[in-house]
């Protein structure tokens, strides 16, 4: 009896045994159709929580070839098996990528579907970017980041050069979702593109969530906003007229500036910002920005990068509450690096171009009236207008250093790749 009985026992554990192998072999065959599910139709919510995969808000565009909605957690594997998603967690930003763990459930069933065995598999893989049009490890063709955004997008003849980065995002041009059945021209159509009109990068139609409008400190203690109407200098680090300086340690200190509405109109009339000593961020809460006659935005050093000059507008206004900001840009007489960021503003750059682009063999350039990036919720081109806006190959980057990676929007793809960390254990 005592023989029969350890035989007996023996057989049961080898039995369990042999269902737990197999409750862990049917979660890694469930980890494995998720992965290879995200990397074919999901790529976009390798850079999102499990938690948030359901709330259609995207951070990164979605490539035409993409589908929306999620996609399985859970299904069965042959006849027996079933596994669950338990948690997926990104960490890391929509800009550089990073790491994602998968916990995933497996479950051995018994011929009455009740659970013989259990087990969890967890994994941490690579989550990398890439074009939308390329595989991982081909040549990069566009940053995906957006030189020109608008929720519309009247083009008319301007020209955004930059081969990388300088892409025409467009929220609300087309109402359809067959963006991948789209012909070049047709895109070009969609944001009125004139004949004299040109754009280096993509175009991408489609929606994206935008950040907020960035704000001055809470801290800082600023005088009533007053309008700019004549020739002035703001220069970084003085804590005078409307601007106030934001200590920040050992890094460049940054000085904002809150002031009504910009109104020059002539060529004597120059607003210019001196960014040797740090960034400057400029926040309009009037009706305008306007330049004309001549008037112009220059910022010093000529060599200063984009993300030194910072140029916001009033917070989206969706219910159209208020008019929208009227913004008129212009450079003096040599390239002006600057961002300009107006969610509720009709923008557009007053005056032809006043310093033609320069572009190498790769297609990337100098010169032009805007080197930077404009985002906008109407930007109007003039049909007669030959303004040039020169977007920097890595303004993406910029922005992700110097404000964080909300900002470094971008319509590109994502793939899960190189497993670098595995674990699993039997749930009782």
């Amino acid at each position: 009896m005592a023989l029969a009985a350890r035989s007996w026992l023996g057989l049961s554990g080898s039995i369990r045994q042999s269902q737990s192998r197999q409750a862990r072999e049917i979660a890694e065959a469930g980890l494995a159709q998720l992965i290879e599910s995200l990397n074919k139709d999901y790529a976009y919510l390798l850079i999102k929580d499990l938690s948030n995969w359901s709330d259609n808000s995207y951070t990164s565009s979605i490539c035409t070839n993409s589908l929306t909605g999620t996609p399985a957690t859970s299904s069965s594997i042959g006849n027996n098996g079933r596994y669950i998603l338990m948690d997926y967690d990104f960490q890391g930003s929509p800009f550089y990528g990073g790491k994602a763990t998968i916990r995933m459930r497996g479950e051995r069933l018994k011929g009455d579907n009740s659970i013989a065995a259990t087990a969890i598999v967890e994994e941490t893989l690579e989550i990398k970017p890439k074009s939308c049009t390329t595989s991982f490890g081909e040549p990069t063709v566009t940053s995906g980041f957006p030189g020109l955004l608008g929720q519309q997008v009247v083009l008319g003849n301007n020209d955004v050069f930059g081969t990388l980065s300088g892409n025409v995002l467009c929220l609300q041009c087309y109402d359809g979702t067959d963006y991948d059945n789209l012909t070049r021209e047709q895109q070009e159509n969609y944001i009125q593109m004139k004949n004299n009109g040109y754009v280096a990068g993509q175009i991408f139609l489609g929606p994206i969530d935008l950040p907020p409008v960035p704000e001055p400190p809470a801290g800082l203690n600023f005088d009533t906003p007053i309008s700019i109407t004549k020739s002035t200098l703001i220069t970084a680090g003085t804590n005078t007229g409307p601007c106030r300086v934001e200590a920040r340690g050992s890094g460049s200190p940054i000085t904002h500036c809150v002031v009504d509405s910009v109104e020059l109109n002539s060529k004597k009339e120059i607003l210019t910002v001196d960014t040797s000593a740090g960034d400057v961020r400029i926040y309009v809460r009037g009706d305008k920005l306007v330049l004309t006659g001549g008037a112009a935005i220059k910022h010093l050093p000529p060599d200063a990068p984009a993300s030194s000059l910072g140029l916001f507008g009033r917070p989206s206004d969706p219910t159209d509450s208020y008019p929208d900001q009227l913004i008129r840009l212009a450079g003096a007489a040599s390239t002006n690096a600057l961002w300009a960021y107006f969610p509720d503003g009709n923008m557009g750059i007053n005056g032809g171009s006043k310093e033609t682009a320069e572009c190498d063999s790769i297609g990337e350039c100098t010169g032009g009236d805007i080197n930077g990036a404009v985002w906008a919720k109407v930007w109007n081109g003039s049909s007669s207008n030959v303004a040039q806006l020169v977007v920097p190959a890595d303004i993406g980057t910029q922005l992700f250093n110097k404000y964080g990676p909300q900002y470094a929007l971008g319509i590109r793809d994502y793939v899960a790749l190189g497993v670098s960390r595995w674990s699993s254990w039997i749930n009782p």
